[in-house]
């Protein structure tokens, strides 16, 4: 008796299998060095900030600024991210990005304040119009078959910069100065560059160009209207945004707040908060690895038990000791690094080419875009309630939200397609 393959069974369990493509090999090979680079530059910005004696309200400015900007940069991509070619608008962005950390590196500290800000902006701005664009232009270079394992590498290798690029931050500071080590980031754009210009890019189908008369903002308004109304028209896709920004907004965002905090109360100092963290990539490193090969007939089910697991990461920093802590922090690590690959994919599968960057840009501004508000909406309850309490409202909202996109449409399968009969076996 042999059965016959379902479409579920196309895909490759392999997730190396994914660099036997040239141009996704290049892109993912690039875009390794450059994610190092890029969780760098926050590290060594604060000590630059702090060298030029703006103290913790200046960075508050600088860091806030950049998120700002970052949020600027994705409605950029929201509204005609689709127009271009997404190699090319990588290209662009990364040119500018590199363009703004080489003219800091270049004076540090002797750079005027006006100019700093301004550097600080154009590349919180290119990073909110790349990121999208990265996430958009995989399956210009990969079949069907091969996405979850491309998505799967990139985020395990953008986990893997998460640990390493602090690490190689504080060491690189320490050893050459905070110049040297922003030259080090130019280096990474350099090589980001070099691979994006060597990608070929399959041309989009579609012809996005206005109408007849049809003006540069009108256009941009109508192109936003359209990656809107593909969100609103699927309503496991809508709902996910929204799960997804509240939980990052009102529950990762004061989580991240009161670690250092709960750390400094009762964990034993900074030392348990680098841990945290430390266990918090370990287990994404893991989790990237096992969402590229489990093949889940309800996509949906699975992706969003891996967000709950961010209930067990908030309650427990409220109310467990150190051990305890590392342990569901390393838990929720595995399972948002799952959900990612499998969200990924499943947009990836289901919305039109023509479309992908813009609804992929709606996304990244629904989860991270308010994340400043949930940052300074916490620190406000912080300081009048403590930590604890606000951590435990977060894990049983997470507990509440999560799950509420499988209640809707294509919510337990990520896909707005009606799924295939199963097919019956043959002899």
């Amino acid at each position: 008796m042999r059965r016959a393959r379902s479409r579920r069974d196309d895909a490759d369990p392999n997730i190396l299998g994914a660099l036997t493509h040239r141009d996704f090999a290049l892109l993912w090979s690039g875009q390794t060095l450059s994610a190092v680079g890029d969780q760098m530059f926050p590290i060594i910005l604060a000590i630059v900030v702090l060298s030029r004696g703006s103290g913790a309200a200046g960075l508050g400015v600088v860091l806030g600024a950049q998120a700002i900007s970052f949020a600027v940069g994705t409605l950029v991509v929201a509204t005609v991210g689709d127009r271009w070619r997404r190699s090319r608008l990588m290209i662009s962005a990364d040119a500018a990005r590199a363009i703004s950390v080489a003219l800091i590196a270049a004076d540090p500290r002797g750079l005027p304040e006006a100019v700093f800000v301004a550097a600080v902006v154009v590349a919180g701005t290119m990073e909110g119009m790349f990121m999208p664009a990265y996430v958009a232009i995989v399956p210009r270079l990969l079949p069907p078959g091969a996405l979850q394992a491309g998505n799967a590498l990139s985020t395990f290798s953008q986990n893997v910069a998460m640990a390493a690029g602090p690490l190689l931050a504080g060491v690189a500071i320490t050893v050459v100065g905070t110049s040297a080590s922003l030259w080090v980031d130019v280096a990474t754009f350099a090589a980001s560059l070099l691979t994006l210009a060597l990608i070929r890019e399959r041309a989009a189908a579609a012809d996005l160009g206005g109408g007849p008369g049809e003006g540069a903002l009108r256009q941009g308004l109508r192109q936003f209207g359209e990656g809107l109304r593909t969100v609103m028209d699927r309503p496991w896709l809508a709902a996910s945004i929204g799960a997804a920004t509240i939980v990052m907004t009102l529950v990762v965002a004061p989580a991240f707040l009161s670690a250092p905090i709960v750390a400094e109360q009762r964990l034993g100092g900074p030392a348990a908060y680098g841990e945290m963290f430390a266990a918090l990539g370990v287990g994404s490193i893991i989790g990237s690895l096992i969402g590229g090969r489990i093949r889940p007939r309800r996509t949906g089910v699975v992706a969003l038990s891996g967000v709950l697991t961010v209930a067990g990461a908030v309650g427990s920093l409220a109310i467990l000791p150190l051990p305890g802590i590392l342990i569901f922090w390393g838990i929720a690590g595995v399972g948002v690094s799952i959900f990612q690959v499998l969200w990924r994919t499943a947009v990836q599968k289901d919305i039109p080419d023509e479309l992908i960057a813009r609804v992929t840009a709606l996304d990244w501004l629904g989860s991270q875009g308010l994340m400043p508000v949930g940052y300074a909406l916490a620190g406000a309850i912080v300081t009048f309630t403590g930590a604890r309490d606000l951590l435990l409202a977060g894990a049983l909202l997470v507990l509440l939200v999560a799950p509420a996109p499988l209640l809707t449409r294509g919510g337990t399968t990520f896909s707005s397609q009606v799924a295939p009969e199963r097919v019956p076996e043959t002899s």
